[in-house]
């Protein structure tokens, strides 16, 4: 798990899911799958035993009311007098354990994982997320945003100084052209506009001659 920023929080897969339910899923196998089949331990059992002999074994207790069953793992040396047993039921178990995790690890890391996510991103595309047309945002947020989105966007780039902004041969229209509105609130917003490097000088000083042409 990955935190990054204040907002944004980033589950790592591998470590948060894939890598617990590989130990889980081993752990059961090795422990109570050996109780019902010994089998299962036989990987663990022929490492740790090397070149003996595995030697199962199974203990009943019987009881009023009560039953019970013990399973032990023997590794056989030798044979007759030079003959040794040795018991390697745990040592079995914990070979098993591992060697199964790391087995389930990698299917599901590079098996199940990629299915997974490629059956989810299309889920998702299905439904309206994501996609070519949409990376970066909602479904609907490259048509919905609109050219106010933009600006804005453009606006907040240039007051953080990222961006610069240069309008060439633009006519700018402002509020009491037509009527002769006031001279000055329009020479103001004209300079405004300049100042936020909406338009350049030189748009600026032909405009302010045409304001001033028609006092």
């Amino acid at each position: 798990m990955r935190i990054r920023g204040r907002d944004e929080l980033k589950i790592n897969p591998t470590g948060c899911i894939i890598v617990p339910a590989s130990l889980f899923v081993a752990l059961m196998i090795a422990t109570a799958g050996f109780a019902v089949w010994p089998g299962v331990v036989a990987p663990g059992a022929a490492i740790v035993c090397g070149s003996g002999e595995v030697v199962h074994a199974a203990h009943e207790y019987r009881r009023p009311g009560e039953y019970s069953l013990i399973r032990q793992i023997y590794c056989q040396t030798g044979s007759g007098k030079q003959g040794a047993r040795e018991e390697i039921t745990f040592p079995a178990m914990g070979v098993s354990f591992l060697i199964y995790a790391a087995v389930l690890f990698l299917l599901l890391q590079f098996l199940v994982r990629p299915l997974v996510a490629r059956r989810l991103r299309r889920k998702m595309e299905a439904l309206g997320f994501g996609g070519p047309a949409q990376q970066g945002g909602w479904p609907g947020a490259a048509g919905a945003s609109g050219l106010g989105d933009i600006l804005g966007r453009v606006q907040d780039a240039v007051r953080r100084g990222e961006a610069e902004v240069r309008v060439r041969n633009v006519s700018v229209d402002l509020p009491g052209d037509a009527d002769g509105g006031d001279i000055g609130a329009r020479l103001a917003q004209l300079k405004a506009l300049r100042d936020q490097g909406l338009i350049s000088a030189q748009d600026y000083e032909a405009k302010k001659a045409e304001i001033l042409a028609g006092l």
